[in-house]
């Protein structure tokens, strides 16, 4: 990293851990708010740098919405929960944890207009409102999404779960890293809300891409082109594969189709590849340089939480 991305970067890690200080003591003050939003441009803008995410990938939150940026902020200021530091899919007992990301999240969402008091219903009629009423709402289910697919407009709307990741924080990183990798089918945040069975989900909408299936051996080269290697779990038809920083996974027939520009992966579980991950990664970042055990806003909500 040379001189000017050093210092772009410690400027970010400041304000960064000021404006997460502040949120937690304070809340979302008209003050907080502005700043949030400040800094959220910035780091979309390519200004300011997210330390959480690698450099090479600092390009998927632009794609991802302002919405998407100012949400990552929040969650970098709270506490780290034990499903970050758990091998891959072995934090089952684990569900739920890291509520206080989701209240920060919903409280804020709430106050800027981001938040969707029922996703479902409005997803299908904006999508009956673009297929003119002639097509219906045409909606298909995968395991931690709800997908709401607009023929006319040419896109897709999921309600995605944290069924996968336990905590939004996680949740957030796998879209920042597909963004990124995969930015064809980029997932642009537009807010969040709870599904028809209280449970938190992020709103995305994503290009509507028609292609042909696509065999194993082409995933494997294709993964292969852009630098990552096995992962070594090949649970059947979902393959996984790794980098020192990253992991993508899941990448099985219907994830991944070949359309009229090449391959197209349109879902896959992406996260960053710390060694606690138990998948060959060794990336690592700086931890935020927040006091969780200042009293105020969020201690008051994790009060009543418990």
């Amino acid at each position: 990293m040379n001189v000017v991305k050093f210092l772009s970067s410690m400027d970010s890690y400041k304000r960064l851990n000021d404006i997460n200080q502040r949120v937690w003591c304070e809340g979302f003050t008209s003050q907080n708010l502005e700043d949030l939003d400040k800094i959220a441009e910035d780091i979309k803008n390519g200004t300011a740098v997210f330390e959480r995410i690698p450099q090479a990938q600092q390009s998927g939150l632009s794609k991802g919405s302002n919405v998407l940026c100012s949400a990552s902020v929040i969650c970098r200021g709270c506490p780290r929960t034990e499903s970050e530091v758990r091998e891959i899919y072995d934090a089952d007992d684990l569900i739920g944890e890291g509520k206080i990301q989701e209240i920060l999240v919903e409280n804020w969402a709430r106050i800027v207009g981001y938040w969707f008091d029922f996703p479902e219903q409005e997803l299908a009629n904006i999508c009956k409102m673009q297929n003119d009423g002639t097509e219906g709402v045409i909606v298909d289910n995968g395991t931690e999404s709800v997908v709401f697919f607009d023929i006319n407009g040419r896109a897709v709307y999921k309600l995605i779960s944290l069924k996968h990741y336990n905590v939004l924080r996680l949740a957030l990183d796998r879209i920042i890293i597909h963004n990124a990798l995969f930015p064809e089918t980029a997932l642009v945040v537009l807010g969040f809300g709870r599904d028809e069975c209280g449970q938190f989900v992020v709103i995305v909408r994503q290009n509507y891409i028609e292609g042909d299936v696509v065999s194993e051996d082409e995933r494997e080269s294709f993964m292969m082109s852009m630098g990552f290697t096995s992962a070594g779990m090949d649970y059947g038809m979902h393959l996984n594969y790794r980098t020192n920083e990253l992991y993508v996974g899941d990448l099985n027939e219907y994830n991944v189709i070949k359309g009229a520009h090449g391959v197209n992966v349109i879902d896959a579980d992406c996260r960053l590849n710390v060694p606690t991950l138990s998948c060959g990664g060794m990336y690592s970042y700086i931890q935020p340089d927040v006091d969780f055990s200042q009293s105020g806003y969020c201690s008051e909500l994790i009060s009543v939480m418990r």
